[in-house]
């Protein structure tokens, strides 16, 4: 009986989570501010929607993954690949964190960086990103994490 509480629990706690994240896309995505002419509020705007979007979707697969760690029926292998997951989530975060703050530390605006497997995203705003500033940001990519040249994109958001 009690597998089968801890169960139900794990269940409505991800459609809470569920529930969550859907107010908060359908909250974000229709009350964006109404442009007034100021570019620098509507960049802000757009970089706090892309990372709270980023963590919003972060937040789900922690939770994902902690419920496949907590549950008595996972098997261990199961549990040591979420567990894996998890950690590659941990790493991501910080390889976004120092890009992000890499790139804003060269004076861009902003940056919104985002990680997987198998390349990384940078999205710089800047209305006059150079051919060498791009390359400064990929040498930093390459020089501070796994990623090969492949596998970095790097696009200017204009205002």
């Amino acid at each position: 009986m009690a597998a089968n509480k801890k169960k139900i629990i794990i269940l409505c706690t991800m459609v809470v989570l569920l529930i969550a994240s859907g107010f908060l896309n359908y909250y974000l995505t229709n009350n964006t501010p109404v442009d007034t002419g100021d570019n620098d509020t509507g960049v802000a705007s757009w970089v706090t929607m892309a990372k709270s979007q980023r963590q919003m979707r972060r937040n789900e697969e922690m939770a994902f993954y902690d419920a496949i760690i907590n549950s008595e029926t996972t098997t261990a292998e199961a549990k040591q690949a979420a567990e894996a997951a998890k950690l590659q989530i941990i790493n991501n975060i910080e390889i976004e964190t120092n890009v992000e703050t890499y790139v804003m530390g060269k004076g861009h605006q902003a940056a919104v960086v985002t990680c997987s497997t198998n390349s990384i995203n940078v999205v710089v705003v800047d209305n006059d990103l150079t051919g060498t500033e791009v390359s400064v940001i990929k040498n930093y990519i390459i020089g501070n994490t796994d990623y090969k040249l492949n596998q970095i994109y790097i696009t200017p958001y204009t205002v």
